[in-house]
Protein backbone atom coordinates (compact mmCIF):
# COMPACT_ATOMS: atom_id res chain seq x y z
CA UNK A 1 0.00 0.00 0.00
CA UNK A 2 1.26 3.83 -0.70
CA UNK A 3 0.43 7.00 0.89
CA UNK A 4 -1.61 7.95 -1.55
CA UNK A 5 -3.59 4.63 -1.15
CA UNK A 6 -3.82 5.22 2.35
CA UNK A 7 -4.60 8.55 2.70
CA UNK A 8 -7.82 7.94 0.13
CA UNK A 9 -8.88 5.39 2.81
CA UNK A 10 -7.89 7.73 5.89
CA UNK A 11 -9.96 10.66 4.31
CA UNK A 12 -13.67 9.14 4.42
CA UNK A 13 -13.11 8.14 8.28
CA UNK A 14 -11.72 11.04 9.43
CA UNK A 15 -15.09 13.02 7.92
CA UNK A 16 -17.08 10.56 9.16
CA UNK A 17 -15.43 10.37 12.57
CA UNK A 18 -15.85 14.29 13.32
CA UNK A 19 -19.29 14.87 11.79
CA UNK A 20 -20.65 12.44 14.26
CA UNK A 21 -19.16 13.69 17.79
CA UNK A 22 -20.80 15.38 20.44
CA UNK A 23 -19.72 18.14 22.55
CA UNK A 24 -17.70 16.73 25.66
CA UNK A 25 -18.34 19.15 27.98
CA UNK A 26 -21.41 21.02 29.08
CA UNK A 27 -21.10 24.62 29.90
CA UNK A 28 -22.89 25.64 33.40
CA UNK A 29 -24.21 29.35 34.31
CA UNK A 30 -21.49 31.60 36.33
CA UNK A 31 -21.28 30.77 39.69
CA UNK A 32 -21.91 34.39 40.15
CA UNK A 33 -25.56 33.55 39.20
CA UNK A 34 -25.76 30.57 41.55
CA UNK A 35 -24.58 32.71 44.28
CA UNK A 36 -26.93 35.25 43.36
CA UNK A 37 -29.96 33.02 43.99
CA UNK A 38 -28.80 31.42 47.39
CA UNK A 39 -26.57 33.34 50.05
CA UNK A 40 -23.07 31.15 49.92
CA UNK A 41 -20.70 31.63 52.20
CA UNK A 42 -16.83 30.32 52.02
CA UNK A 43 -15.83 27.52 54.76
CA UNK A 44 -11.63 26.86 54.90
CA UNK A 45 -11.30 23.10 55.26
CA UNK A 46 -7.74 22.35 56.77
CA UNK A 47 -6.07 19.08 55.88
CA UNK A 48 -2.74 18.34 57.51
CA UNK A 49 -0.45 16.42 54.88
CA UNK A 50 2.39 14.00 55.92
CA UNK A 51 5.98 14.20 54.24
CA UNK A 52 6.62 12.36 51.27
CA UNK A 53 8.58 11.81 48.15
CA UNK A 54 8.04 13.53 45.19
CA UNK A 55 6.55 10.72 42.77
CA UNK A 56 8.18 12.20 39.37
CA UNK A 57 11.63 12.89 41.21
CA UNK A 58 12.20 10.67 44.68
CA UNK A 59 15.03 12.95 45.56
CA UNK A 60 13.06 15.28 46.53
CA UNK A 61 11.03 14.86 49.73
CA UNK A 62 8.28 17.44 50.78
CA UNK A 63 8.02 18.31 54.78
CA UNK A 64 4.78 17.61 56.79
CA UNK A 65 2.60 20.89 55.67
CA UNK A 66 -1.65 21.82 56.10
CA UNK A 67 -3.65 22.11 52.84
CA UNK A 68 -6.17 24.49 53.20
CA UNK A 69 -9.39 24.16 50.65
CA UNK A 70 -11.65 26.64 49.92
CA UNK A 71 -15.15 25.48 49.47
CA UNK A 72 -18.99 27.82 48.98
CA UNK A 73 -21.41 25.95 51.27
CA UNK A 74 -24.82 27.72 51.38
CA UNK A 75 -26.04 30.08 54.34
CA UNK A 76 -28.54 28.34 56.99
CA UNK A 77 -30.62 29.20 59.68
CA UNK A 78 -28.06 28.17 62.10
CA UNK A 79 -25.23 30.36 61.00
CA UNK A 80 -27.56 33.33 61.22
CA UNK A 81 -27.29 32.84 65.30
CA UNK A 82 -25.28 34.82 66.67
CA UNK A 83 -22.43 33.17 68.75
CA UNK A 84 -20.49 34.31 71.65
CA UNK A 85 -17.03 33.10 72.74
CA UNK A 86 -16.79 30.01 74.83
CA UNK A 87 -14.43 31.52 77.08
CA UNK A 88 -17.29 34.20 77.49
CA UNK A 89 -19.14 31.55 80.13
CA UNK A 90 -18.08 29.35 82.97
CA UNK A 91 -18.57 25.61 82.10
CA UNK A 92 -20.94 23.20 83.49
CA UNK A 93 -18.68 22.20 86.09
CA UNK A 94 -17.70 25.50 88.00
CA UNK A 95 -21.19 26.87 87.77
CA UNK A 96 -22.83 26.42 91.77
CA UNK A 97 -26.17 24.39 91.47
CA UNK A 98 -29.14 26.63 92.55
CA UNK A 99 -29.71 27.39 95.79
CA UNK A 100 -32.26 24.71 97.58
CA UNK A 101 -33.26 23.76 101.12
CA UNK A 102 -32.38 20.03 100.50
CA UNK A 103 -29.23 20.46 98.90
CA UNK A 104 -27.99 23.08 101.65
CA UNK A 105 -29.19 20.91 104.52
CA UNK A 106 -27.34 17.85 102.49
CA UNK A 107 -23.95 19.62 102.11
CA UNK A 108 -24.01 21.05 105.78
CA UNK A 109 -24.10 17.06 106.70
CA UNK A 110 -21.11 16.39 104.45
CA UNK A 111 -19.53 18.95 105.89
CA UNK A 112 -20.20 18.39 109.31
CA UNK A 113 -19.11 14.27 108.87
CA UNK A 114 -15.91 15.72 106.94
CA UNK A 115 -15.01 17.31 109.86
CA UNK A 116 -15.78 14.64 112.71
CA UNK A 117 -13.60 11.82 109.91
CA UNK A 118 -10.89 14.82 109.85
CA UNK A 119 -11.16 15.18 113.91
CA UNK A 120 -10.85 11.37 114.37
CA UNK A 121 -7.83 11.15 111.82
CA UNK A 122 -6.09 13.64 114.00
CA UNK A 123 -6.92 12.10 117.20
CA UNK A 124 -6.27 8.27 116.06
CA UNK A 125 -2.75 9.86 114.56
CA UNK A 126 -2.18 11.37 118.48
CA UNK A 127 -3.16 8.45 119.88
CA UNK A 128 -0.38 6.57 117.55
CA UNK A 129 2.10 8.69 118.59
CA UNK A 130 1.29 8.05 122.48
CA UNK A 131 1.32 4.45 121.60
CA UNK A 132 4.62 4.28 119.80
CA UNK A 133 6.01 6.37 122.82
CA UNK A 134 5.02 3.72 125.85
CA UNK A 135 5.96 1.05 123.28
CA UNK A 136 9.49 2.46 123.64
CA UNK A 137 9.18 3.10 126.98
CA UNK A 138 7.95 -0.35 127.87
CA UNK A 139 11.39 -2.13 125.50
CA UNK A 140 13.56 0.29 126.83
CA UNK A 141 11.90 -0.94 130.76
CA UNK A 142 11.91 -4.73 129.40
CA UNK A 143 15.82 -4.19 128.78
CA UNK A 144 16.69 -2.66 132.07
CA UNK A 145 14.94 -5.32 134.09
CA UNK A 146 16.85 -8.13 131.84
CA UNK A 147 19.94 -6.33 133.02
CA UNK A 148 18.86 -6.58 136.40
CA UNK A 149 18.20 -10.13 136.23
CA UNK A 150 21.23 -10.87 134.82
CA UNK A 151 23.32 -9.24 137.61
CA UNK A 152 20.92 -10.64 140.12
CA UNK A 153 21.82 -14.25 138.15
CA UNK A 154 25.06 -13.52 138.46
CA UNK A 155 25.61 -12.27 141.86
CA UNK A 156 23.49 -15.50 143.04
CA UNK A 157 26.12 -17.45 141.33
CA UNK A 158 29.10 -15.63 143.19
CA UNK A 159 27.71 -15.93 146.75
CA UNK A 160 27.16 -20.07 146.81
CA UNK A 161 30.35 -20.01 144.95
CA UNK A 162 32.39 -18.32 148.05
CA UNK A 163 33.14 -20.43 150.80
CA UNK A 164 30.76 -20.67 153.91
CA UNK A 165 32.01 -18.87 156.41
CA UNK A 166 31.22 -18.88 160.34
CA UNK A 167 29.49 -15.72 161.20
CA UNK A 168 31.33 -13.25 163.91
CA UNK A 169 30.39 -10.09 165.27
CA UNK A 170 31.82 -7.31 164.60
CA UNK A 171 31.70 -5.66 167.69
CA UNK A 172 30.64 -6.52 170.89
CA UNK A 173 28.41 -3.46 171.16
CA UNK A 174 26.95 -5.63 167.82
CA UNK A 175 26.61 -8.52 169.81
CA UNK A 176 24.70 -6.91 173.29
CA UNK A 177 22.64 -4.85 170.74
CA UNK A 178 24.40 -1.69 171.31
CA UNK A 179 23.71 -0.76 174.72
CA UNK A 180 26.85 -2.20 176.44
CA UNK A 181 30.10 -0.23 177.34
CA UNK A 182 33.37 -1.31 175.85
CA UNK A 183 36.28 -1.55 177.86
CA UNK A 184 39.64 -2.07 176.48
Amino acid sequence: MTVRNTSIFLMPLLAVGCATQHPVAVQTPAPVAIAAVSPTKIVETRYDVRGYRDAASPSIRHEAHAVYRRTHVPVTASDELETVPRASYAPASVVPLPASEELTAELATQRQITGDVRAMQTSIAEMQQRMQAQYALLVRQSTEALKVRDQLAAERSRVRSVPAVEAVPASPAAATGGNADVKW
